[in-house]
């Protein structure tokens, strides 16, 4: 009979699965016994987090201290005068091209000269 009911059992149980074993239940002295030393853990381990980050924070401090600022080479008002010359450069390079290059213009300096835009501005307005 023990050999049919061992069987029966190895039957019942699928292949691979662990069979079910209960814990055993806990008193309420030992429940508290365990959450007092989860709480100390915590404690503890919150402390060490929190000195890490004092150290971390400590540290960033010196490096902030020793670090120096960049060194600028140009300064902003210079910047912005060679930005505003660049593009007043790439303007009359750019009439010049279009003019005497891309344009049916005979000479590409003939571009620079006031009478031009003068005919072109009384062309537009209508005289």
């Amino acid at each position: 009979m023990a050999s049919e009911e061992k069987d029966q059992q190895q039957s019942r149980q699928i292949k691979g699965t662990k069979k079910y074993n209960p814990k055993p239940k806990q008193t309420n002295e030992d429940h508290h016994a365990k959450e007092e030393q989860t709480a100390k853990t915590d404690d503890q381990s919150n402390n060490q987090e929190k000195s890490q980050r004092k150290a971390a924070k400590e540290e960033k401090k010196k490096n902030k201290k020793k670090r120096k600022g960049r060194i600028r080479y140009l300064p902003v008002w210079a910047r912005f005068l060679l930005v505003i010359i660049l593009a007043i450069v790439a303007a009359i390079l750019g009439l010049v091209v279009g003019y005497g290059v891309v344009g049916e213009g005979d000479d590409p300096s003939n571009v620079l000269e006031p009478d031009l835009w003068q005919n072109m501005y009384d062309y537009i307005r209508g005289k």
